[in-house]
């Protein structure tokens, strides 16, 4: 039977980038066979996902795991993101986030994504082969959440390689490499606190996000820390904003060029756009995986949590289990609200506030190359490589070939 052959096997290991290079085959096997497993002493992998979304809903059980939960974590509370910290702290910074997320807010932001979108499609004209994760999927956030962070013009040309700095810096952690990548790190760190102090001595609140975070308060009415503002635009809305764009946005195109003949349908079919941005999100959902502690002992699914352990929720199969989307292991842009229940942005309280704007440069990226380009096929010798961090899904490269 297949969960007897599952239990035979290697446990699976979803901090192995190795394992989850092509994990599916294992996640499927453990939402039918295993799916509250205990990959490793005192950590719960959930594959399910009403298993999940239970947990999700149980923030005072289930706290914020951190994004490295097997090491001890001895940062303070100012410099732990967003996703790594738990009401009443978070609360406040999130709330003034979301507004600003907001759709209704986003629908201003519109005109902005849309030029980014254009120059950069219409740079590849005349170009004949071209790798879009390079010209396109990556500096297209980077220019977005960086117009839209306050940091200053002229500083944007150094977001984008900040936040490859600072994902080197963790995937190949104690390397000469890595070390001069924590340290350029520092270094744009150092050069965004003088921009906080600058903006919050000036008096100037332009509608941006350091704005936002300036004028966040605790509940005694003090405004938040420089040290954390600095966490939240640099992790959370620099960093945050442009790696998981980036993968979205590659993974998105690398699905849709490799059925034959969807690009050119969805040229045709306009509206079946914003369905194809749902259905790669939870197919390969950018981040796989997200952490949480219980504080108590619990039970999941009828299996007990002794309080103590690191519980990963495994968002990329959640998405993918045939209970709430069936043919889950499918790309496929005709599905109904199916597509829509995906847990790509995570759920509940940690729900990503920044999921408006993932959405809306999706459907505009998607639409501006439909626009500019009547064909585009993937390079016949192209492989899908994916990213090393293990908790991200997306591709290093997408070669394309576009017909003269």
């Amino acid at each position: 039977m297949e969960g007897e052959e599952l239990r035979m096997t290697e446990p699976y290991n979803p901090f192995e980038p190795a394992q989850v290079d092509d994990h599916f085959k294992v996640l499927a096997g453990l939402r039918q066979a295993d799916p509250i497993t205990e990959v490793m002493p005192g950590v719960f992998y959930l594959a399910r996902r009403d298993d999940i979304v239970a947990v999700s809903k149980d923030p005072a059980t289930f706290v914020q795991g951190g994004f490295e939960p097997l090491a001890e974590d001895l940062r303070s509370l100012d410099e732990r993101e967003l996703g790594e910290t738990d009401p009443p702290f978070h609360t406040i910074v999130r709330r003034n986030l979301a507004t600003f997320f907001s759709s209704k807010k986003m629908a201003e932001f519109e005109p902005l994504v849309r030029g980014a979108c254009d120059a950069l499609v219409e740079s590849l004209a005349g170009s004949t082969k071209v790798d879009l994760i390079a010209t396109f999927a990556a500096p297209l956030p980077a220019l977005v959440i960086g117009r839209m962070s306050g940091v200053p013009e002229e500083d944007l040309r150094l977001v984008r390689a900040y936040s490859d700095d600072y994902i080197f810096a963790k995937v190949h952690a104690g390397t000469g490499e890595a070390d001069a990548a924590s340290a350029r790190c520092v270094l744009f760190d150092g050069h965004l606190r003088q921009v906080i102090r600058n903006r919050r001595e000036s008096g100037q609140r332009p509608d941006d996000l350091l704005t936002t975070l300036i004028e966040c308060r605790d509940d005694a009415g003090t405004p938040i820390s420089d040290e954390r503002i600095l966490t939240h635009l640099s992790k959370d809305v620099l960093i945050g904003g442009i790696e998981t764009t980036t993968h979205f946005i590659g993974n998105l195109l690398f699905q849709i060029l490799s059925q034959e003949g969807l690009y050119e349908r969805l040229r045709q079919d306009r509206s079946l756009v914003p369905t194809a941005v749902e259905e790669s999100l939870r197919h390969l959902a950018p981040v796989q995986v997200v952490f949480r502690k219980a504080v108590a002992d619990a039970t999941v699914g009828g299996r007990p949590i002794p309080a103590g352990s690191v519980v990963v929720l495994g968002l990329a199969s959640g998405s993918r289990d045939a209970a709430v989307c069936p043919h889950g292991e499918e790309f496929d842009v005709t599905r109904d609200t199916a597509s829509r229940r995906h847990l790509a942005f995570n759920f509940g309280i940690h729900l990503c506030v920044g999921a408006p704007l993932a959405r809306l440069e999706g459907v505009v990226a998607l639409n501006a190359l439909l626009d500019r380009f009547p064909r585009l096929t993937l390079a016949p010798d192209y492989l899908y490589e994916r990213v090393e961090f293990f908790m991200m899904r997306g591709p290093t490269r997408v070669d394309v070939v576009i017909p003269a």
